[in-house]
C-alpha cells in the first residue's frame, strides 16, 4: 500500500495513510513511520512484522498505538533484544495492542535494524 498522505492527528503530528486489514505496509529500516488504523469500538488489535532482507538486527523495535485524544499510548517495545532473534525462522514478530475507544488511532512504527519489512494488522472488536 502507497503511504503518501498527509493527514492531520489528534496528536499534534501527521500521519502518511490509513491501513486496514485488507492492506499492508512495506518499508526499510532504520526509518519510522505513522500511520492510522480506525476501530468501531474497543479491540485487540494484533500487528505482525515480516523482517526481510536481514543485515543488521539492531537492538530497538517499538509500535505505539495512540488512543484517539492521544492522552493514553499502548506500546511494544523489544527492550534491547536482538529482533531477527526475536523472530526466529519465519521472520515475524507478533505486536498485540489493545485499545480502548473506538476511532483514529495513530500509530508510530520505529526501528533501528537494517532490513526491509512487511507489515499487516488484524483486529477483533469487543462486544458491547
Amino acid at each position: 500500500m502507497v503511504c503518501e498522505d498527509s493527514i492531520p492527528t489528534a496528536c499534534g503530528t501527521t500521519a502518511r495513510c490509513v491501513l486496514d486489514t485488507g492492506h499492508y505496509l512495506e518499508g526499510d529500516f532504520p526509518s519510522a513511520r505513522r500511520f492510522i488504523v480506525r476501530t468501531k469500538a474497543e479491540s485487540d488489535l494484533k500487528f505482525e512484522i515480516y523482517l526481510d532482507n536481514r543485515h543488521a538486527p539492531g537492538t530497538s523495535l517499538r509500535l505505539e498505538v495512540s488512543e484517539p485524544s492521544c492522552s493514553e499510548k499502548e506500546l511494544y517495545d523489544s527492550a534491547g533484544v536482538d529482533i531477527f532473534q526475536a523472530a526466529g525462522d519465519d521472520g515475524i514478530i507478533a505486536m498485540p495492542i489493545h485499545t480502548v475507544l473506538p476511532g483514529d488511532h495513530l500509530v508510530e512504527l520505529s526501528s533501528d535494524a537494517y532490513c526491509s519489512y512487511f507489515l499487516r494488522f488484524s483486529l477483533t472488536e469487543t462486544a458491547i
